[in-house]
């Protein structure tokens, strides 16, 4: 009799110790859940993400070049030429040098304005860029929150953008 109850007593433990620990745990199963959810989602997104990166990085290229241009006047007036100006009668040099005094002021004002006009379209050209980014970085957030670093400016977070370009299923474990 105390033979039965020892075996029955160890097969039971048995049982107990293998059912438990084959049968996933609840915080096992939700992560389960998780990364399924995730490899639907990348699933779901993957058409769609080689246009709204192309479109991102578009968008940065052409926000970087517009920030950093710069403004190129035209060229003065050429100066005039002392050699020349010695051959002339003094009445002929001062002449000229008036000449030359008003082409400067005349360039120098036409230079302002130009430059304002540049700056103007500039400060445009600077909105519509910021707006594009914006917009493809919301585009892309869209899609997956995490496919961009949070900051100023956004950024692409390689390693997600990598994991969903792919959308292997061992990559969401």
């Amino acid at each position: 009799v105390i033979r039965r109850f020892r075996l029955l007593a160890l097969m039971a433990a048995m049982c107990l110790a293998g059912c438990g620990s084959n049968a996933p745990s609840l915080q096992e199963r939700e992560q389960m859940a998780k990364q399924q959810q995730l490899l639907d989602l990348c699933l779901r997104v993957q058409p769609r993400l080689p246009a709204a990166l192309q479109r991102f990085n578009s968008a940065q290229q052409e926000l970087v070049a517009v920030r950093t241009a710069t403004y190129l006047p035209s060229a003065p007036p050429k100066p005039l030429d002392p050699e020349e100006q010695r051959r002339l009668t003094i009445y002929d040099q001062q002449t000229e040098q008036d000449l030359y005094e008003q082409s400067v002021e005349t360039w120098r004002r036409a230079e302002a304005d130009r430059r304002d006009r540049w700056e103007r379209q500039q400060s445009q050209r600077d909105r519509n860029a910021a707006d594009a980014f914006n917009a493809a970085a919301q585009s892309l957030q869209q899609l997956h929150p995490e496919l961009l670093r949070v900051g100023s400016p956004p950024q692409l977070n390689n390693e997600e953008v990598e994991r969903f370009r792919t959308c292997k299923p061992e990559r969401f474990r």
